[in-house]
């Protein structure tokens, strides 16, 4: 996680450089996106590799803060995502709750040269923090267990905004993402990880 944020603060550090300059038009602002993410291809540790396409318990609503200029995008985003299960039968009573909370950022080259039209592409980077609870309660016991767990994830990013009044621009965003899934606190401790794509529709809205 250190890297991450490392290498996280030394791009801002560089974009917000090219701000010394008159013509790169410096900008921020705020961004609001919904996003789904697909696994496509799964390695499990054991030496058994699987082609499928599964819905990862990635819909997430998403924010994020916006520093660009006619070079640069820096994105960091914050986003939330939690479900619930209860099941009730006779004298017993079970419930499954999952967070996962994603914080990452994209840093890309932006591309103005379309009126009206910002395009962009570079990397999609950060962690995924999943929490999972599981109560069962009866006549007879009551069992309880929390556990949690840290992916990692980095990839390619693609998107373009319109800018379809001055301040708020409506677009998207697609990734290809390499994810490395970690492992339950009671897990086993084998090396899985995933590809995945990824989709987000974005509003945003810039303050200059």
């Amino acid at each position: 996680m250190k890297i991450v944020v490392t290498t996280l603060l030394s791009l801002l550090i560089t974009i917000l450089s090219f701000a010394q300059t008159e013509d790169n038009n410096m900008q921020f602002g705020f961004g609001v996106s919904l996003s789904n993410e697909y696994s496509v291809y799964i390695f499990n540790g054991y030496g058994e590799e699987q082609l499928q396409i599964e819905t990862l318990p990635i819909d997430m609503a998403n924010i994020s803060l916006i520093i660009k200029n006619n070079f640069f995008r820096f994105e960091p985003s914050f986003g939330y995502f939690t479900t619930s299960r209860d099941h009730s039968e006779g004298g017993s009573s079970s419930e499954n709750s999952t967070t996962n909370i994603r914080l990452g950022a994209v840093i890309a080259l932006n591309n103005n040269n379309i009126e009206s039209m910002n395009l962009y592409y570079g990397i999609d980077i950060g962690l995924i923090l999943n929490t999972n609870s599981y109560s069962y309660n009866s006549i007879y016991s009551n069992e309880s267990n929390d556990q949690s767990k840290t992916d990692f994830f980095v990839g390619a990013a693609v998107g373009g905004e319109y800018m379809f009044i001055k301040y708020f621009s409506l677009g998207g965003e697609i990734n290809l993402n390499y994810i490395s899934l970690g492992q339950y606190d009671s897990g086993s401790g084998t090396s899985v990880w995933a590809m995945s794509t990824r989709g987000a529709i974005y509003l945003r809205w810039y303050l200059n």
